[in-house]
């Protein structure tokens, strides 16, 4: 079996002394990888060849160094179709004093299975962070960490249907590749529904409207 993206979540960490700053947190079986790095260097516009999203082409060969060991299970571009088709970043380019931690997840799926609760993922940012239980104590970051909805797709996990993707008109599932349900219940393959909102941001279904959200709008609610 070859791994794949089981689920991306989003958060945000209102933590007092941290500020324009970003924790990567991958997962794969009991593993966790975990990368502290800087949120404005890695989002808006201009940021060079190879972004995506807004996303800065050292936010992409973070990902690619991260799974070098799993690059023929194509987890990068899997990670791009849902970011694309959900948030936008170009908008990110300066960040208020008082910016929240922007924490990515990665569950990668493969030989086995561990479910990364939010007690976990909160005990891992704090690790990244270096954060001292006298600055925030563990009971409190709990309450700090907010999850951001993806407000237009969601992952299917193990998807069996005999319908077609009506968008490329083959079946699930298709060699290496996830599916998305769109928040109106639509199902495509990930790729194809990605590409399609990129320049047509509605539902080919039902005309929907599917824009994906700038990211300062959720972060600084």
């Amino acid at each position: 079996m070859k791994s794949r993206l089981g689920n991306l979540r989003l958060y945000k960490f209102d933590v007092p002394s941290e500020s324009d700053v970003g924790v990567m947190i991958i997962s794969f079986g009991g593993v966790h990888l975990c990368e502290r790095f800087q949120l404005t260097r890695c989002t808006g516009r201009g940021r060079g060849r190879g972004s995506k999203a807004g996303l800065s082409k050292s936010f992409v060969d973070s990902l690619h160094w991260s799974f070098m060991a799993q690059h023929r299970s194509n987890i990068t571009n899997q990670i791009f179709d849902y970011i694309v088709s959900n948030f936008s970043f170009k908008d990110l380019d300066v960040v208020p004093p008082a910016c929240p931690v922007l924490v990515f997840h990665f569950q990668i799926i493969g030989l086995s299975q561990y479910q990364v609760n939010e007690n976990d993922i909160t005990t891992l940012v704090l690790s990244t962070l270096r954060t001292r239980d006298s600055v925030l104590s563990v009971e409190d970051a709990i309450a700090r960490l907010v999850p951001i909805v993806a407000p237009t797709t969601e992952i299917v996990d193990c998807y069996q249907s005999p319908e077609l993707c009506p968008l490329c008109e083959k079946g699930y599932p298709k060699e290496d590749e996830i599916v998305h349900k769109t928040k109106c219940s639509h199902i495509f393959h990930a790729t194809c529904i990605s590409r399609y909102l990129l320049h047509t941001p509605r539902c080919p279904a039902c005309s929907l409207e599917l824009p994906p959200v700038d990211m300062r709008t959720l972060l600084f609610l």
